[in-house]
This record gives structure tokens, sequence and C-alpha cells, in this order.
């Protein structure tokens, strides 16, 4: 695989290249907002992505197979880090990747590095030793990808060293994915995932939810589409991005004309507000943390009040007689009563920051 030379008829005719292979990969029904089909040295270069799709969910991997200028001749048996899908040399884990989003929709995402690595596969761990030594975080090819617009990002890797590689570290740092919903997936060559799971976990800020990640070893990786479709029941996750487990009962929540996700839990009181369902209730903002607003029912299940909230909560209030939407200030939630949780807000919470004093807001079951 030749390097690029970053000239500006080079460039173009890239851009030209690169949009004709995307164009190919959405007719065959992939979204995919990646940067280029080459990884490029030494150039901090800015590229735009596709707009994304409608779905919540993103699939960000970091795979050698996009980050180490191979030769022409390179087939699947010569590297192990390589498959064939559809007559296409793919990584290992982009390979999975690809799994995913075909049973569950999604945006795939290359991470990308600005130098690329070796195709010697002694040398990258070599390299990976010493960057995890001196806490080197790989540069990566800058893109216009805004993570705001999901609630669940996958994030998948090749396990070197039993970690996963620094180029996933320099995505994490990068990139604000608090208040999401992480679901790692790695390949490795026989020695599980090792820490990555944790130090994944550790490396982002926020609260955030890491799911049991899925780890398959390369040898195994063509054969898997079972094993992975498994895994993805067993996590419940809808194409909305929804995580629903089988205590919860997945929501909507519409607000104006913007609809969110949510989930109710499996609690007398749920059960009961649910019945009002769909329930349009008028709320107003308070203290840039919550939305509440009253109900003109009275439930009898209101066991069970706290004085504490976190960020999505969904509540009931008996002293009030009003439900509220908390989406804000999880560090100071001390309330002067008692609310009772019901469910949580599942979708990015940023939007409350946007909405107007008053609004309409009308909870509903998913369909």
């Amino acid at each position: 695989m030749k390097r690029l030379t970053v000239t500006l008829l080079a460039f173009i005719l890239a851009i030209a290249l690169t949009a004709c292979q995307e164009g190919e990969e959405r007719s065959a029904g992939r979204s995919q907002p990646t940067q280029t089909q080459e990884p490029l040295e030494n150039e901090a270069l800015e590229i735009s992505i596709p707009e994304a799709t409608q779905s919540n969910i993103l699939i960000a991997y970091f795979t050698l197979g996009r980050n180490a200028e191979y030769p022409d001749d390179i087939d699947a048996n010569t590297s192990a880090s390589l498959v064939l899908d559809n007559e296409e040399l793919i990584g290992t884990t982009e390979y999975i990747a690809r799994l995913i989003q075909d049973n569950i929709g999604g945006d795939l995402y290359s991470i990308r590095t600005v130098e690329a690595y070796s195709t010697d596969f002694d040398t990258v761990v070599d390299q990976n030793h010493e960057e995890m030594s001196a806490g080197t975080l790989p540069e990566l090819v800058v893109t216009d990808l805004d993570v705001s617009e999901y609630n669940t990002v996958f994030i998948g890797y090749p396990v070197w060293a039993t970690n996963a590689p620094q180029a996933i570290f320099s995505f994490l740092s990068q990139y604000d994915l608090s208040g999401k919903t992480i679901i790692p997936f790695c390949t490795h060559d026989g020695y599980g995932a090792g820490s990555s799971y944790g130090d994944i976990a550790d490396a982002i800020d926020g609260e955030t939810e890491v799911l049991d990640g899925l780890a398959i070893e390369a040898l195994d990786v063509p054969g898997s589409a079972d094993t992975v479709i498994q895994w993805l029941q067993s996590l419940n996750i809808e194409q909305s991005g929804n995580i629903v487990r089988s205590d919860e009962t997945a929501i909507t929540i519409t607000i104006d004309d913007m609809v969110l996700n949510g989930v109710l839990y499996d609690t007398p009181l749920a059960h009961e507000i649910q019945k009002y369902f769909p329930l349009t209730i008028s709320m107003v903002g308070f203290g840039g943390r919550e939305y509440y607003g009253g109900v003109d029912f009275y439930p009898e299940n209101v066991e069970g009040g706290q004085t504490t909230f976190e960020n999505g909560d969904i509540t009931y209030c008996e002293a009030h007689h009003n439900m509220a939407i908390f989406y804000a200030q999880t560090d100071d939630p001390v309330l002067s009563v008692d609310v009772i949780p019901i469910g949580r807000v599942t979708s990015d919470l940023a939007i409350f920051d946007q909405l107007s004093r008053n609004v309409n807001v009308t909870f509903a079951l998913a369909e």
C-alpha cells in the first residue's frame, strides 16, 4: 500500500475516491462515518465525516488493518490481524464491528492515528509497550465526529500487551463520553481482554455505565456471528441505542417535537403510573437541574421516598403531587422533599439545557 503524498491534487483525488467507496458501502446498507480509507502519516489533517444517521448507537473501533501500510499482496493467511469479508480484507476488530452494525444498526467509526503503524506485529507490540510506559497517547486524525448525537457507544480494539492500544485512550481523552453507555469489545490472541475493560472505565470522566464486554480470539472471528448475536441479545439493546433490561420497560419522552428514550422501572409505583400512558404533563424548569409538573391522579404505591437523585431520574413526589425529570447537579443532589424514582432518561441529557422554561412532556410506551 503506497504512502499518500499530500498535495492539493492528491488530496482532492483521495477524497473523491473515498466518497465513491463510502457510497458503495452505503448502498450495501452500512452507515460509516469514517475519515479516510488510508492512514495519513505526519499530517494532523481535519476530515469531514458523513452526517450520522438517526441511530443513537456509535460503533467506534481501532484496527491495525486501517492503521498500517500493508503491501498489496497481503492476504488473510499472511496476517492473523486480517480476515476476508465479502472479498474485502479487513481487520478482525472491524469484522466484529460490522457484525454489531448488521444486527442492531448504528454508525461505524474507524479510529485512525496520524502516524501509521508497522505491519510487523512484534514491532507494533514493542511500540505499544513504549507508548504505555511513557504514557504517550498517539495523535489521531481529526474529524468532525459529534459524540453528543449518541447515547450508546461500542468501543472495539485488538488486545495488545493485555490492554487496549494507546490509540483507544487517545480517543477516550479526546471525546467526552460521560453519561453514555459504553460497551467494549475486543479481539485477542488467546489471552482474553486483560485489564482493558477496567482501564477503559477508569479513563472516562463522569457518570458512565460500562456494560459487559465481548472478547473473541482472532482465530475464531470468521465464525463468530452467533457469538456476537447472543452477546447483543444479553445486553437487551435496541436499534435506538436504548438499553432495556429484563426488569425495565422502554418508553419515549417527547418534549415539544423532540423524542428522547427512557425506561420505567419494575416497581409498583411505576406500573401504576404507566397505566396513564400516554401521559402529557406541562412542566416548568427549575434551578438548572429539573423539569417538574403536576399530575391529576393520586398513586397509592408511594413507599420508598428519598431526598437525593441521579441525573436522568424520572421521579414522583407525593408531597407536591408532581412528576419531575432531573438532568443536572447530581454532585449536589439534596432535596427538601422526598421523591420516588420510577425510571430514567437514557438519551443525552444535554438537550435539557436548551429547552425553554415551560414545556409539554409526553411519556409513552416505546413502540
